[in-house]
């Protein structure tokens, strides 16, 4: 049997440098995991807020109201009032130290106080906003800075589903028109109330942790990722609070002030949306696409639109960010690429 020297006493773990342990801490990324660390040791309660990876998981998720939303739209369902189940058994013996999660335990701002050098944060939401009818499948990505940069959405209904009610994306007319179009606008108007959403709910935690570069709000169901990098957080950070509450002020003294989501969300600038569409797609892997849609949504620029081979080439470029990675959505997204596009434009809102 070998022994260490006595200088190394009897505790090998001491012998780890700080920078390991703190990667260690950085591939846990789980905060709920980080912070069962802190209350292991005085090292551990000292060397985890150093953590600059982190994974925050929301447990639930209700309505900005505990009442009935007032304005029947229910396909969005984003406001965060609530987000962490109790975290008294998490707390660690050093009180004294840590935040006090007892009083909270609703705050991803406080919670994430107590760490100090996070650069790398993602939120996991318990699931996705979207209320869509069975046998609807929407993914999207959008980028965010001080408010939207782009957003990519593709939307599809599974084409061996057999239900009866099913959207008739054939009944367009010759210029994408119909009912078709129609549900098609739709999930896109309600992707970017989501989107905004969860950018507004980030803007604290923004605000308050200086060292992020990169943010990531998702959902286990792997429906939609609100992304800012360094430069859309900085630009986030630089926006006055006196701008924030001016557009909050704007949405509120509107003529519909009475809905929820116009005063909890970022608002959304005028957009325009390119929008491809093929009726039936099938698939390398033998799936049967209905309806299958891709829409890039890109704001309005006064004088600064791109020409049409600049903002085709973009699309490209953005649809491969967003399911480059993604199998059989990459593949969808790829065929609708190539299919004839369609411009619409829309006001802020």
């Amino acid at each position: 049997m070998a022994y260490l020297p006595d200088e190394f006493g009897s505790d090998c773990f001491d012998c780890i440098p700080d920078p390991i342990i703190i990667l260690i801490f950085n591939n846990i990324s789980d905060i709920k995991s980080l912070i069962r660390c802190r209350s292991v040791s005085k090292r551990f309660n000292s060397l985890v807020p150093q953590t600059d990876s982190v994974l925050l998981r929301v447990d639930r998720v209700i309505s900005a109201s505990d009442s009935e939303f007032e304005d029947g739209v229910s396909f969005v369902f984003t406001i965060f009032k609530s987000l962490f189940k109790t975290l008294q058994d998490l707390i660690s013996p050093y009180r004294a130290s840590l935040p006090d999660l007892a009083r909270c335990q609703n705050s991803p701002t406080q919670i994430l106080r107590g760490f100090d050098g996070i650069r790398n944060l993602r939120v996991e939401l318990p699931s996705g906003d979207l209320r869509l009818e069975k046998g609807t499948t929407i993914k999207w990505v959008a980028r965010f800075g001080k408010t939207l940069k782009n957003c990519v959405i593709l939307g599809f209904r599974s084409g061996n589903t057999g239900l009866e009610g099913t959207v008739d994306f054939n009944n367009n007319d010759g210029d994408g028109a119909g009912g078709g179009l129609k549900m098609r606008v739709v999930w896109t108007i309600s992707v970017l109330i989501a989107a905004s959403a969860r950018h507004y709910m980030m803007l604290d935690v923004i605000s308050e942790q200086n060292h992020l570069t990169n943010l990531i709000v998702n959902d286990r169901e792997n429906e939609g990722s609100v992304k800012l990098d360094k430069d859309g957080l900085k630009e986030c950070r630089n926006s006055s609070a006196d701008e924030m509450e001016e557009e909050i002020n704007e949405s509120s003294n509107g003529a519909d002030s009475g809905l929820w989501w116009r005063t909890n969300r970022t608002k959304v600038p005028a957009v325009r949306m390119r929008m491809r569409h093929e009726a039936r797609m099938e698939l390398s892997e033998g799936m049967l696409m209905e309806g299958a849609t891709l829409v890039v949504v890109r704001p309005l620029r006064g004088g600064g639109e791109r020409n049409e081979m600049e903002e085709q080439s973009g699309d490209i470029e953005l649809a491969a960010e967003a399911f480059g990675k993604e199998g059989i959505y990459a593949e969808a997204a790829e065929r609708l690429l190539k299919s004839r596009s369609y411009i619409l434009e829309m006001n802020s809102f």
